[in-house]
């Protein structure tokens, strides 16, 4: 076996060995004490709950997904919670490992070599190792995003009007995904996806007695609407209203609504500007999954430390691929690898350290998302960086 052919396997049995060992860890810790930092709990609680026709929303804290997700979780409340909990995880691993590869296979970043495939792995592990220990839904629903874009670049529209249906229905922010891709093909998507919320709230009422089911979508948006933990340092956002705050720039409920739906429609505004300019469809997803991700981490209506997860596959994409473009200077380099340094800080920062929650601490992982944001901004509108490349051949998993 030669030199060449030995480092790229070696590479790869790194990063798989890496990602197997913290999963078994993590399994193994939840065999050993099911109750300690795990968030299943939760979930599994309201499967029970949706099982015995008990309210699911008696606050707005505790479990805050759709009744048709607590219909999902009840299958296992009736599992060992150690079990259930490990099954959840890996489910949940599965969809979020999946989906990366899926994206790489379908080179929607185009000057991702495969040998590179091992160092994305990595990259991403640490920003989201916490979700996994937790239990967090947050890989679930960034890897479901991921399944909706790749499925559009390949025309499988229904594929990728459930993968979004099915976000929504987790979290509802992540619509707003949806609704880009809306922007970008009205006439295959647009029908599709009104039409799978619509059957999946339809399947809700199949799954229990309508009366019961329609109380607790009443509760769900009732308790959803009043949610408003801006008041609470504890619990408050950690977005970009939190940078404004650390700025001693307070905004009141309506200003924020005004900066969200602002954001939004830049976001917006640089899909259309693509569609017109003619951007290819890799770069259009591309520019889908990256602002789209930025404006739910900095804009969405209840980021959490956790929240921060979802934005570690398309950093590392960045990453990886600004060192693979020689039309990526030093400036670009070194402002792509910042923002992944500080989201690492912030990630230490409120995992190991009980330090006390201020707008100075909780205003790390957002302003490190802005720094991406910026970069993104000027990556995609600058057509040097998309020039198309012949692939760079390498091995991959």
């Amino acid at each position: 076996m030669t030199h060449s052919s030995f480092t790229p396997r070696l590479h790869n049995a790194i990063a798989i060995g890496l990602w197997t060992t913290v999963l078994l860890a993590i399994c193994i810790r939840i065999g050993l004490s099911s109750h300690s930092h795990d968030v299943f709990g939760t979930y599994a609680e309201a499967g029970r709950k949706w099982t015995d026709s008990q309210p699911l929303y008696s606050y707005t804290r505790g479990f805050v997904y759709s009744p048709l997700v607590a219909a999902f979780f009840a299958p296992f409340s009736w599992l060992p919670g150690s079990l259930g909990s490990v099954l959840w995880r890996l489910l949940n691993a599965a969809i979020f490992v999946g989906a990366i590869f899926w994206w790489l296979e379908a080179q929607i970043n185009n000057h991702l070599p495969k040998s590179s495939t091992w160092l994305i792995f990595i990259l991403i592990l640490p920003l989201s190792l916490g979700n996994f220990n937790n239990g967090q839904v947050n890989p679930m629903i960034i890897g479901l995003l991921m399944v909706a874009l790749v499925a559009a670049h390949e025309e499988r529209w229904t594929l990728s009007a459930i993968a979004v249906g099915l976000s929504a229905y987790l979290k509802i922010y992540p619509l707003s995904i949806g609704l880009l891709l809306v922007l970008l093909y009205p006439r295959y998507f647009g029908w599709r996806l009104a039409l799978t919320l619509l059957l999946m709230a339809a399947a809700s009422f199949i799954l229990q007695r309508p009366e019961y089911v329609l109380e607790q979508y009443q509760r769900w948006f009732s308790t959803r609407a009043v949610d408003d933990r801006r008041m609470n340092m504890d619990i408050s956002p950690r977005d970009f209203a939190m940078i404004l705050r650390l700025l001693h720039i307070n905004l009141n409920a309506h200003a924020v609504l005004l900066l969200q739906l602002l954001a939004a429609a830049g976001a917006a505004a640089a899909c259309v500007v693509g569609r017109i300019r003619r951007w290819s469809e890799r770069r259009l997803l591309t520019c889908v999954l990256t602002l789209g991700t930025c404006w739910m981490l900095l804009f969405g209506p209840a980021t959490e430390d956790a929240t921060y997860c979802m934005i570690a596959p398309a950093l590392a994409f960045a990453l990886v691929e600004a060192f693979h473009q020689k039309s990526s200077g030093w400036m670009m380099r070194t402002l792509v690898c910042t923002s992944f340094a500080i989201l690492l800080l912030g990630l230490i920062l409120n995992a190991f350290f009980g330090l006390k929650k201020t707008p100075l601490l909780m205003s790390v992982q957002p302003f490190g998302t802005l720094l991406f944001a910026g970069y993104s901004v000027l990556w995609l509108f600058h057509s040097s960086f998309w020039q198309r490349v012949p692939e760079i051949s390498g091995s991959s998993f």
